[in-house]
């Protein structure tokens, strides 16, 4: 479950839209154990001392650590969880689970860590413009640049007066009041180079909070500066990174169609990660690379799809084929990985994900999720469907075309190098934003 999840997120993400207190799916240890062993699940803030962390304290925002009688309960819980699945309650808003469920003679310990809520928001409000006064004056009350230790705390109620915004909706006037707030503290050349796409999405993913304009720079500000640093905004231009067919040899994932609004359906083939090879031909930086390419693959290719579509669609549909998924890829270091790619692109690419699709799922993960769903906010559940071999109905009800066919999706390389001979670097570089928000912005 927790590869799974990883997996989903890292390729279209949206953490940083909204981090609600809840438990979500983001497993801290998932592992298969002989039916009545004493495997050991450790709590998030407790690593093992062979496991080191992957992810610098400097990358990540500020999160609550859980107090130390919420780590004991959390043990002491255990002992129950093969019986009930119980929430352990953790200062500061964060909350860890365990439970166990058994399928034949395996028992499957899940321990589910509190992570942020992934859902787009835009405010309610906004849509007819009544919230744009509140925005104007959130904004002119902190001239001074925004920085992470400025901002005011999360909300807790993170549900009042938001409701999602559909991608291709024109920005409103709150909206538009958020991104010329951006914009200047960007000063006049970054907003210039400022990917268009990115705008939005950071815009509509902080809208639930009252320093929105704040948190929506302080973030993408963030997200910019790794852009500069990883070299994304032209890593799909020159020469692929290094081995980069290999790669996709053993991590194979690419396009495969497009549903009936016109978002990108992604394959990613995680049963047919040759999980060994894989590790023992790139390091983590180099995988972390790899992946960059193939997530800056999806924001241009989306930026193609708006362009030839004429309507605003940073979003795709996610298939997550476990076909083929062994015990290699449960193994730590290939889960560590992956959290450290969600991690990073999670907070890097917020609001692109539409829906997702588990297929050729065996039963013990149908199982697994039939326990762990109960923790997982309900708009979360609500973007997964858990599938086993007969997913080509549920495509073809939810008008699912697949173009390519789902034996050979069209590797980010190829799909990428066509996008850039038909719209060129500049296009696909800039982000799609319609010819209306252009206009209200005063850009071209």
């Amino acid at each position: 479950v927790e590869v799974v999840m990883g997996t989903a997120c890292s390729r279209a993400p949206s953490e940083p839209a909204i981090q609600r207190t809840v438990v979500e799916a983001s497993w801290s240890t998932a592992r298969l154990a002989p039916a009545g062993s004493n495997a050991c699940c450790l709590p998030p803030s407790a690593p093992s001392s062979s496991q080191e962390s992957l992810c610098s304290v400097d990358d990540m925002p500020p999160r609550a650590e859980p107090a130390a009688d919420s780590v004991d309960a959390a043990a002491e819980s255990r002992d129950a969880a093969a019986e009930s699945v119980e929430a352990v309650a953790v200062d500061g808003g964060d909350a860890a689970a365990a439970a166990t469920t058994t399928v034949g003679d395996v028992e499957v310990e899940l321990e589910l860590e509190q992570v942020g809520e992934v859902e787009q928001v835009a405010p309610a409000a906004s849509r007819d413009g009544r919230r744009s006064e509140g925005a104007s004056s959130q904004a002119a009350a902190s001239s001074s640049r925004p920085c992470l230790a400025t901002l005011l705390p999360d909300p807790k109620d993170k549900h009042a007066g938001v409701v999602p915004a559909a991608e291709w909706e024109p920005l409103s006037d709150g909206e538009l009041e958020v991104v010329r707030a951006i914009r200047g503290w960007l000063g006049e050349e970054a907003a210039a180079a400022c990917p268009r796409d990115l705008l939005v999405t950071f815009t509509r993913g902080y809208a639930y909070r009252p320093d929105w304009s704040q948190a929506s720079f302080v973030f993408l500000e963030r997200a910019l500066a790794w852009r500069e640093e990883m070299g994304a905004c032209g890593i799909c231009f020159g020469a692929p990174p290094a081995r980069r067919e290999l790669f996709e040899e053993l991590c194979p994932s690419g396009l495969i169609g497009h549903d009936s609004l016109g978002h990108l359906v992604v394959l990613e083939r995680l049963g047919r990660v040759r999980v060994a090879e894989l590790l023992k031909a790139f390091s983590e930086e180099e995988y972390l690379r790899q992946q960059a390419f193939s997530r800056e693959a999806v924001r241009l290719l989306s930026t193609a799809n708006s362009t030839r579509l004429g309507r605003r669609l940073y979003k795709v549909v996610v298939v997550i084929d476990l076909e083929g998924l062994s015990l290699s890829h449960v193994g730590s270091r290939f889960v560590r990985l992956c959290k450290r790619v969600n991690e990073t692109f999670g907070w890097h690419y917020p609001e692109t994900a539409f829906r997702f699709y588990v297929i050729n799922a065996p039963l013990v993960f149908r199982t697994a999720w039939g326990v762990a769903k109960s923790f997982i906010h309900p708009i979360t559940v609500q973007k997964f469907s858990i599938l086993g071999s007969g997913w080509r109905r549920t495509f073809a009800e939810a008008g699912i075309t697949l173009t390519t066919g789902e034996a050979s999706p069209t590797s980010w390389s190829a799909a990428v190098r066509a996008a850039v001979e038909e719209h060129g670097p500049e296009l696909l570089g800039r982000g799609y934003m319609p010819a209306d928000d252009l206009e209200r912005l005063g850009l071209r």
